[in-house]
């Protein structure tokens, strides 16, 4: 991964809402959460259950700061998963906005970078918006972690396969273990 000129204090965390806690992807994220906390950095997620669940209770389990972004309750779609009060009753602060566009516009403006775990079409829908936005912002751009091993395949597929320019394929890194995401942010 290109290094960036962006400080980064924020870290979004996207994954699937419906991963439970004996998943690995789940203890993945709690573990890479607890760790990113311990060392300073405020954890922002969507305030739904699987991954998002498991990225508040990792960073409230290391003291953290947590930031979560929802839909208000009148304006959510009927399959929108990102109201959990579990999550809700241990974050710092909740921003809510109107609409799901509102929702990824808000993760855009307030995180300084993104680490992707296991999802559905919402986290793709999340990774191509990041993506584009770390393409148009080169240099000083989010810096997008993906963490897990389903991604290796999938994000090599991409770069191989789609028409992507060399500064789209240098804004992102692939890793296994929360210590290499700590090592990615640490490097840039």
């Amino acid at each position: 991964m290109e290094s960036t000129t962006k400080v980064i204090r924020r870290i979004a965390i996207f994954g699937g809402s419906d991963l439970l806690p004996a998943d690995l992807a789940y203890q993945l994220t709690f573990t890479t959460a607890k760790l990113l906390a311990a060392s300073g950095y405020i954890i922002i997620n969507g305030g739904g259950t699987g991954i998002m669940e498991a990225a508040t209770l990792g960073a409230k389990e290391a003291g953290g700061r947590v930031e979560i972004i929802v839909i208000d309750p009148p304006d959510q779609p009927g399959n929108y998963e990102g109201i959990d009060k579990n999550n809700l009753s241990l974050a710092d602060e909740i921003i809510v906005t109107h609409d799901y566009q509102a929702r990824m516009n808000k993760l855009m403006e307030i995180a300084d970078a993104f680490i992707i775990f296991k999802g559905g079409t919402g986290t793709l829908s999340e990774v191509g918006l990041t993506w584009e936005i770390a393409k148009f912002d080169y240099g000083h751009h989010e810096p997008l972690i993906f963490v897990g091993p389903e991604w290796r395949e999938v994000v090599a597929t991409l770069q191989k396969n789609m028409n992507f320019e060399s500064i789209e394929k240098n804004v992102v890194s692939v890793v296994d273990t929360p210590e290499e995401v700590l090592a990615v942010l640490k490097k840039n």
